[in-house]
């Protein structure tokens, strides 16, 4: 943890706190820089490490039951670790470099132990990377670990700290910015009033083709990993078997090749289901998602969850954004690229994305799109 150590070096005091136990506390924007590191560098040599997050607000206002809470955790934690505030006075995490859940959920228990009996004892919740980094913490748990923290994972009041601020992992990952959300309503709302009578056109277009019904509803993966019915015209025939998807898919997910589709000559495709495809336009549906908050109208698009098996923890960071309906791979090359480049642009969106690289991807879709139907020909249809 070399880095670690370069970085208390180089913050030695914070304005936040002005006593020296607060001081040696980082900063949350100083922390979640660290708990990048840490990822990274558990990618590269396969080591788990853990996060040990402590829930503070029933005592931050009590600045004694606070000193004293930080002073135990403070004396617990050893040179190679690091503490910080995941939210300032709500959530303190401890970096627990090479430590399983299983050693991070006892030292967590040995601090509450220390800490003494108190009216609003502390919660707290431990996350491994790079195993369910996505998912509660029941899933991480053997049934005997399970119920030996069953008692300690609370919070006062007999509630329990998976429910709280909807989980830890809304701790790990950046919340929409208000900007985006309401450029979101706004563009769904435009969108579905502009374009209802494209609708009507493809849905008549649907009927008069295939018989069953115009929309089509598929389980993606959006935002850390949760699930969501996702909204699109249907382009196959009913009930169409995914199983060579799902092999095809696969393949896509361990190679090199360029992320081609299989429509060119996939039998389950209806009549113009390769014309609203290749055009993007089976996804406006995808709309009403915005709408709901599921998606936005741009970040990467919302994968499947047979495909997000496949993916390597690094990959994982995909999913730290909410998924959109056009996004950085899609004017970059899209289907040119290969299953790892779309990863590194997605995630390269997930580190830097703001208002004006929203702005630029949404203005590069519509030449994007049109690129992408002269690449191949539908007419044939």
């Amino acid at each position: 943890m070399d880095f670690i150590k370069f970085w208390r070096r180089r913050n030695t005091t914070f304005p936040f706190q002005q006593t020296q136990t607060f001081g040696s506390i980082l900063p949350s924007k100083d922390f979640r820089k660290l708990l990048d590191y840490e990822r990274s560098r558990t990618d590269r040599n396969g080591r788990e490490f853990s996060v040990m997050a402590f829930f503070l607000e029933h005592i931050a206002t009590d600045n004694t039951a606070l000193l004293h809470f930080i002073e135990v955790l403070s004396s617990r934690v050893r040179e190679t670790e690091e503490i910080g505030w995941l939210r300032e006075n709500t959530w303190i995490g401890v970096i627990l470099p090479d430590t399983p859940f299983s050693g991070a959920d006892k030292l967590a228990h040995d601090v509450l132990s220390l800490n003494g009996k108190t009216s609003s004892p502390p919660g707290y919740k431990v996350y491994t990377y790079p195993s369910h980094w996505f998912k509660g913490l029941n899933d991480q748990k053997t049934p005997k670990e399970k119920t030996e923290s069953k008692k300690h994972n609370t919070l006062p009041g007999n509630r329990n700290l998976r429910a709280e601020n909807n989980g830890f992992e809304r701790l790990l990952a950046p919340h929409m910015p208000l900007w985006k959300r309401s450029v979101d309503i706004l563009g769904a709302l435009a969108g579905l009033i502009l374009l209802s009578p494209l609708f009507l056109f493809i849905a008549a277009l649907i009927k008069t083709v295939s018989p069953g019904p115009v929309f089509f509803k598929q389980v993606r993966v959006g935002f850390l990993g949760r699930t969501f019915p996702c909204w699109k015209f249907r382009t196959m025939e009913i009930e169409a078997d995914s199983t060579l998807h799902q092999v095809h898919v696969r393949q896509l997910c361990s190679s090199d090749q360029p992320l081609k589709k299989l429509d060119d000559h996939d039998s389950r495709i209806i009549p113009f289901g390769r014309m609203l495809r290749k055009t993007g336009m089976d996804e406006l549906p995808q709309l009403i998602n915005v709408l709901l908050g599921e998606m936005s109208l741009v970040g990467p698009r919302p994968d499947i969850p047979y495909a997000v098996k496949h993916y390597l923890p690094w990959q994982n960071k995909r999913v730290e954004t909410y998924p959109g309906l056009t996004g950085l791979w899609q004017v970059n090359g899209k289907n040119r690229t290969t299953f790892n480049e779309m990863m590194r642009l997605d995630i390269s969106y997930v580190k830097n994305q703001s208002f004006w690289l929203d702005s630029k991807i949404f203005i590069k879709t519509l030449p994007a799109i049109i690129q992408q139907t002269r690449e191949k020909s539908f007419l044939r249809e």
